[in-house]
């Protein structure tokens, strides 16, 4: 992997001196393995070794990825921690937006809340990752932002650690922030409390579109990975109207339920748009009655597919759709729901890429608006140019 990141290190390794292996350390959770995904297809591709170690759903879809993966903690652990889906949907999206907002009071920084959390799961995570490492003996690990079992594991084999972003987020030195929040994590892999020497961080976004400054971060363009499945005919077929599409990512169905999309699905009778309504094939769609005419729901796809295509999308803020869509060049209507959605829909409406609103007031008129609005679009497909230009993840690894 080549490119170095100033004060967080050089590069991280002379890949030229062979294969070598790398060790990708991923928060549990889908929208954490995602984003890295590509860089470590580019990894394989090249002829060096990949590990995923991860946990809880995580482990499923690298399996997916094509990945060779361990599971480094029980599922009823992580559950612990993150918390159950109790409650009535409502008074579950009630304290999801509360904290989401909580959440993005901290701006470009990471939020207190999230590191204490992240440190609890890279504490139940850390001795598997370790006893695996110690095993296995990476040249390098990469990490998902939050996981600090990677942090840990790097440290104590005195390889460098790699920093993985997946939004706009961008904080100099987070490890730095992160680290008294690791204790219980470096405990368990028995190692001092200190970062490791080298700590490139990579981001999936130009510079000037991050919310922080980039510092000496290395900019790759962010390559959508939603997993497979199999394209629909009528994906093929130019729309005869303005395709718009509908999405709630994967953990807001899970934790709130679909309910949150009611009062857009009733405005669109009203919208001049078919609408395509992609919620995953798990979803229970009861709760939102009969569906207009002018929407067509559908099963797993690849968002990246859906995209293709599409005037406008709605979606819930999660980064994985945020940057697909960002990627693609498409008008966004963000509703944020919770967790960092509410960061990504205010840096969405300040760089020009789209609009949001709370769930609760999103109206046929909101929508008629952003397929109506050509700066919108413009803004799109400029932006989706410049991420186009950035290096891919093929062109940060070294054969």
């Amino acid at each position: 992997m080549d490119g170095q990141a100033g004060s967080q290190g050089s590069a991280p390794v002379n890949a030229s001196l062979g294969p070598v292996r790398v060790l990708f350390a991923v928060s549990p959770g889908i929208g954490h393995l995602f984003p890295t995904v590509p860089l470590a297809w580019a990894l394989r591709a090249t002829g060096h070794e990949v590990l995923v170690a991860t946990a809880a759903e995580g482990v499923a879809a690298a399996v997916r990825a094509g990945l060779p993966v361990v599971d480094t903690a029980p599922a009823t652990a992580i559950a612990a921690i993150f918390g159950t889906a109790t409650g009535p949907p409502d008074e579950r999206a009630r304290r999801m937006s509360e904290r989401g907002q909580r959440i993005a009071e901290a701006g470009h920084e990471v939020h207190e809340l999230l590191l204490r959390t992240f440190g609890e799961i890279s504490a139940v995570t850390a001795a598997t990752t370790a006893a695996v490492a110690r095993r296995w003996r990476p040249d390098l690990v990469v990490h998902s932002r939050l996981q600090g079992a990677g942090l840990a594991v790097a440290s104590a084999l005195g390889v460098p650690a790699v920093e993985h972003g997946f939004n706009f987020q961008s904080e100099h030195d987070l490890a730095a922030r992160f680290l008294p929040h690791l204790a219980e994590a470096y405990q368990r892999v028995g190692t001092p409390l200190t970062l490791p020497a080298h700590r490139p961080v990579i981001h999936v976004a130009p510079p000037e579109m991050m919310l922080g400054p980039s510092g000496a971060a290395l900019s790759m363009r962010y390559v959508p990975y939603n997993a497979g499945g199999e394209l629909p005919e009528w994906l093929w077929q130019p729309p005869e109207r303005p395709r718009v599409l509908i999405t709630l990512g994967t953990v807001v169905p899970r934790l709130q339920g679909v309910g949150g999309l009611s009062r857009m699905l009733a405005a669109a009778p009203d919208v001049d748009a078919d609408f395509v309504l992609a919620l995953g094939g798990d979803s229970d769609l009861a709760p939102l009655g009969p569906l207009p005419p002018n929407v067509r729901p559908v099963g797993w796809v690849p968002l990246h597919h859906l995209l293709t295509g599409a005037a406008a999308v709605v979606h819930h803020g999660g980064s994985g759709t945020t940057m697909a869509a960002l990627a693609a060049g498409v008008p966004q209507l963000v509703l944020p729901h919770g967790a960092d959605q509410f960061i990504n829909a205010g840096q969405v409406a300040a760089l020009g890429l789209g609009v949001w609103c709370p769930p609760s007031e999103v109206d046929a008129a909101t929508v008629a608006k952003l397929l109506a609005d050509d700066a919108i679009a413009r803004s799109a497909l400029a932006a989706a140019t410049r991420m186009a230009k950035l290096p891919a993840p093929a062109d940060l690894v070294s054969p």
